[in-house]
C-alpha cells in the first residue's frame, strides 16, 4: 500500500494557509467597514464613535466578522427610537424624561430619536470594496 502521509500532510497545510488568508481578508474588510463607520456615526461627545471596533473569529467551518459598539445606547441611536424606530416596534406615544446635570440638564419631551444607521451605511457604502477584498 502506497504512503499517502505526505500528500496528506500537505493537504492539511494548504487548507490551513487558505484558512490563514481568509481570516486576513475579513479582519481587512472589517477594518474598512469600521472606519466608514466612525466617520459617518454621529458625534455628541465622541465616545460612540472611539467605542466601534471589529474582531474576526474562527470557528470550526466559518470565518466571522464583526463590527459594532459595546455602548448600550449605540442600537438606539443606531435604529432610532420611539415613532422613529427602525420596525416600527418603538413606543407610539410622547414621553418625558429628565436629565440631572451636563449639557442637556433639565426636562425634555420627545416622541423618539430618528435612527442613524452609521453601520449599515458604512457597509451598504463600502459592498464593492468589501467584495474586492473578499474575493468576489
Amino acid at each position: 500500500m502506497a504512503d499517502n502521509s505526505e500528500f496528506i500532510r500537505s493537504m492539511e497545510n494548504a487548507t490551513a494557509q487558505m484558512v490563514l488568508d481568509m481570516e486576513k481578508k475579513v479582519e481587512k474588510a472589517c477594518l474598512v467597514v469600521e472606519t466608514q463607520a466612525k466617520q459617518d456615526c454621529p458625534v455628541d461627545q465622541g465616545f460612540l464613535r472611539a467605542s466601534i471596533t471589529s474582531e474576526t473569529e474562527v470557528t470550526g467551518d466559518e470565518i466571522i466578522g464583526r463590527i459594532g459598539s459595546n455602548l448600550e445606547y449605540a442600537p438606539y441611536v443606531h435604529n432610532g427610537t420611539g415613532i422613529y424606530a427602525v420596525n416600527g416596534d418603538g413606543r407610539k406615544t410622547p414621553w418625558f424624561y429628565k436629565v440631572k446635570a451636563g449639557k442637556y440638564k433639565g426636562g425634555h419631551l420627545t416622541v423618539g430619536q430618528k435612527p442613524q444607521p452609521f453601520l449599515a451605511y458604512a457597509y451598504l457604502f463600502n459592498r464593492d470594496k468589501i467584495e474586492k477584498i473578499l474575493g468576489g
